[in-house]
């Protein structure tokens, strides 16, 4: 069993970027903030990837026995709002055959987690909110932090994440229709949320070119990315019947390229996640200044700090 108000260590892990939060529970605070680039072309090699990790994690986390929390991506998960009968005394069964829908491969391939959402609108069902993700990525990544000498506590998706992160410092806002950009280094999720509700994303790789290319064909590459966020502003715009602000977070989000051609884009501001705003630091307040610029890069990993064992 877990220590009660253990500290808890967010991983976030990309093909070009490791990043960890150390979060102190009972305090409300971040104690350690690190980003590592990653060589992406080595994303296939567990070994790697371990050593990586256990070099980051001896470095920077203070608890060695922290509860240690990451992620599935979005892009690799298939999330939807499933509702099951009153009447239905199966509630897993149900849930599984309504997924079964969605998914190219045997249920049995994945790892299917739930949220309660409350009853439907007529009170005939309950909703949830439903995620499955490949068993197989899942046991890769288990055995990855196994190799490194940690071990999980909480798996969950990043898109969550981007979520929890931006409820927890724009409360005030919660209330609108927000268009939540996530644009890591290899691929852009566009996330609708309102009232604390995940309402759905949609995903489109970035070109491995990104990060290498020359000015010109850099530019090229963002406008074509600008113009996929773009399309998707839209379909959330035709869908809501308008969105009342665009928040963008991420590795990108420290692109000036990028951060600009976005801005220009887009019918309104776009507000810049800072993952930091509702969160201090521990020991030093200097620390704020130092990460404050990272803010956005770090907003999943601090999401996923938030989280708890045993959360729903």
């Amino acid at each position: 069993m877990a220590k009660k108000n253990s500290n808890v260590v967010a991983l976030e892990l990309s093909r070009s970027y490791l990043k960890l939060v150390e979060f102190l529970p009972l305090e409300n605070q971040i104690s350690t903030v690190a980003i590592k680039p990653l060589d992406a072309s080595r994303w296939d090699d567990d070994q790697y990837l371990a050593e990586q990790i256990k070099h980051s994690v001896s470095k920077h986390i203070t608890e060695p026995d922290a509860d240690m929390i990451s992620a599935v991506a979005g892009e690799n998960t298939v999330i939807r709002q499933v509702d099951v009968p009153n009447s239905e005394d199966n509630l897993i069964d149900a849930i599984q055959w309504e997924m079964e829908q969605y998914l190219i491969h045997p249920v049995a391939e994945y790892l299917i987690d739930w949220h309660a959402l409350g009853s439907n609108q007529d009170e005939t069902a309950k909703s949830f909110l439903v995620a499955a993700f490949r068993r197989s990525e899942v046991e890769r990544f288990k055995r990855i932090l196994e190799e490194s000498g940690c071990s999980l506590a909480v798996m969950d998706v990043d898109v969550f994440a981007a979520q929890n992160v931006f409820e927890a410092n724009y409360p005030e806002k919660l209330p609108l229709k927000t268009f939540l950009i996530k644009a890591d280094s290899h691929v852009i999720k566009c996330i609708r949320t309102q009232n604390g509700q995940f309402l759905g994303f949609e995903s489109a790789p970035v070109d491995s070119r990104f990060m290498t290319s020359a000015s010109e064909a850099k530019a090229e590459i963002v406008l074509g990315l600008v113009n996929q966020i773009r399309s998707a502003l839209d379909r959330a715009s035709d869908a809501w019947g308008g969105v009342d602000q665009i928040v963008l977070c991420g590795d990108l989000a420290l692109d000036n390229d990028f951060r600009e051609m976005l801005e220009s884009n887009m019918p309104g501001e776009v507000t810049h996640l800072n993952a930091f705003k509702e969160i201090t630091f521990a020991l030093s307040p200097d620390k704020s200044a130092i990460f404050q610029p990272s803010a956005p890069q770090c907003a999943g990993a601090v999401g996923l700090a938030l989280r708890r064992r045993g959360d729903n």
